[in-house]
């Protein structure tokens, strides 16, 4: 039977000294495992008959008067043994438990205990070499795992049970133990035979670890017919990818069966830790490995349009990018923050909500009665200060404008003074969500369709035999166009090559995109996001239809040189 699908009872007795039959059973406690996590418990403290001796009571708490009165053992073994059933008896130091138990079975009657057994005492002698000693006290620190009673019986057993959880799960990853059968094999070992690394990761450890770079990528683990079941990026891939052949039995269960199943690994460096991100989600959904759960499929990402091809622009959001003369703001994480958002310039900004059907009746709807719109739809002063109100909300969206943010907190302070606690609420929440916001728009400064610039990333030294630079990610459209190094030095022709690049990509003549598809807009939020997780270290450059080629080109390259500055450089800050 296959380990996650058996019963396991864990089983831990007290007693009043070392040597069945003279000495007695003063407490049972036994725990039930199935899929690593307990399902039921046994606790049962018995009246020996006889004076607890004070040594077991300074050990273990228990004191005659405790036990006085309490049950047989006669009386408790057949409801131990309904608990037992069929399940796979284990126990720490399971001889000696063991002696106690059939004692007590044949006082009752009972034959002695004829269920498959496992002594984990046995598992850590073979397992944990290295360790002076392999008591449960000292196993329990070893792994960090907290008792609950220390010395009493149902403590020990529950402690013995996360033990047993730990050291299958090692097994597994190990030695290939699947079932009920190898783990009862796996104990009768020679110890020799079980201190061998196994051949996989003795193979990764000895022949790939050692050969990974300390520089961002992305790397592939793949199973025995090579097909890829992971990838994962990194800032450092020597790193990251030692980290999961490290303390093996401390990952979690999802890790330790990838070890497991890992038989190689290899990886792509990028340069950059920027890139190392948008390239694991393109590989992720490309390859679909069993072991990625994130980042499979693309999903749709919210934005705010600003409708500027009415007279009076209104405010709403779309799960879609269109070419279609509208200002476009985001992505948004999701539907519900976009609906929030929307609501809120609703309340601090006077823009009309209505549809152009009743804005062409030329009267005052509801909104207007609301405080919630100025009515431009009758003239006057709503009509003649909706342009400014317009750029306010265009400040607003691009995190130009923190009037907002005082707007907002000085309606949460007005809400909780009347006690409308409920309304206040919802205020705190959008301020914490527009502090986030603010913290990417301010990073891009535009609407979709106007952000054009260059992201400069440092590049990694030794990167393609680079002594360090920079890495450019060109950004037209807000869609990443392309992606470009250069080194710390750069030379005419270099040069020359960035300044054709940077023409192409920002060539006037080329209009926005009819549409942005589900991958553009996932590496828009994923830029998005670094530029706002990295304020300091991203740097941008930003790009407009009037602004000279060659001043451009001189700007890129300062920032660029900012980036990565000359070793010589390096060494005059040092001096310094």
């Amino acid at each position: 039977m296959d380990i996650d699908r058996a019963e396991f009872v864990i089983v831990d007795t007290e007693t009043t000294g070392s040597r069945a039959g003279d000495d007695r059973l003063i407490e049972i406690g036994a725990a039930r495992l199935v899929g690593g996590e307990i399902v039921d418990t046994f606790q049962q403290l018995i009246d020996p008959g006889r004076h607890v001796p004070n040594r077991i009571t300074r050990l273990t708490g228990i004191s005659t008067a405790m036990v006085y009165g309490q049950p047989s053992a006669s009386e408790v073994m057949p409801r131990f043994l309904e608990f037992l059933g069929d399940a796979v008896l284990v126990a720490h130091n399971l001889p000696f438990d063991a002696r106690f138990l059939d004692v007590a079975l044949a006082e009752a009657g009972l034959p002695p205990l004829q269920n498959p057994s496992v002594d984990t005492l046995r598992l850590a002698r073979r397992m944990l070499s290295s360790l002076p000693s392999k008591g449960l006290s000292q196993l329990t620190k070893h792994f960090g795992i907290e008792v609950h009673g220390r010395h009493r019986a149902l403590g020990d057993a529950t402690a013995t049970a996360e033990l047993l959880v730990i050291l299958l799960g090692r097994m597994r990853i190990e030695f290939g133990v699947e079932t009920v059968d190898d783990l009862l094999g796996f104990q009768r070992r020679r110890y020799k035979d079980t201190r061998r690394e196994p051949t996989h990761l003795k193979k990764i450890r000895e022949q790939i670890l050692p050969l990974l770079p300390d520089r961002p990528g992305v790397y592939f683990m793949r199973d025995s017919r090579g097909s890829v079941i992971y990838v994962g990026k990194a800032k450092s891939l020597r790193n990251r990818v030692r980290s999961y052949f490290t303390g093996v039995e401390n990952h979690v269960p999802k890790t330790r069966k990838l070890v497991r199943d890992v038989r190689d690994v290899t990886w792509r460096e990028t340069g950059t830790e920027l890139a190392a991100l948008l390239e694991e989600s393109k590989l992720i959904k490309n390859y679909l490995p069993v072991y990625n759960r994130a980042l499979r499929r693309y999903r749709d990402y919210p934005f705010i349009r600003l409708d500027t091809t009415h007279a009076y622009p209104t405010i709403s959001w779309t799960p879609r990018i269109a070419n279609d003369g509208a200002e476009y703001y985001g992505p948004l994480g999701r539907r519900g923050q976009a609906e929030e958002l929307v609501e809120l310039i609703g309340r601090l900004f006077m823009l009309r909500e209505c549809d152009d059907n009743v804005f062409a009746l030329g009267r005052p709807c509801l909104y207007s009665e609301m405080g919630r719109c100025g009515a431009p739809c009758v003239g006057g002063p709503g009509a003649e200060q909706y342009d400014l109100e317009v750029e306010r909300v265009r400040a607003f969206l691009t995190g130009q404008d923190m009037e907002a943010v005082d707007m907002i907190e000085e309606a949460m302070r007005q809400a909780a003074a009347t006690r409308e606690y409920e309304a206040a609420g919802w205020y705190r929440d959008q301020l914490h969500r527009l502090q986030r916001t603010f913290g990417r728009q301010r990073r891009i400064a535009s609407a979709v369709h106007e952000h054009d610039a260059v992201l400069v990333e440092p590049l990694a030294p030794g990167y393609e035999g680079l002594d360090g630079g920079a890495q450019l990610f060109l950004i037209r459209h807000g869609r990443l166009a392309a992606r470009v190094e250069i080194p710390s030095d750069p030379g005419p022709d270099e040069v020359a090559d960035l300044g054709a690049a940077l023409a192409e990509t920002f060539d006037p003549a080329v209009s926005a995109p009819s549409a942005h598809g589900r991958p553009d807009v996932d590496e828009m939020r994923m830029l998005a996001n670094w530029m706002r997780l990295h304020p300091d270290g991203a740097r941008q450059v930003r790009w407009r239809p009037d602004l000279d080629a060659d001043a451009f080109l001189a700007g890129v390259l300062a920032a660029a040189e900012e980036a990565a500055p000359t070793p010589e450089a390096e060494v005059e800050e040092t001096d310094d």
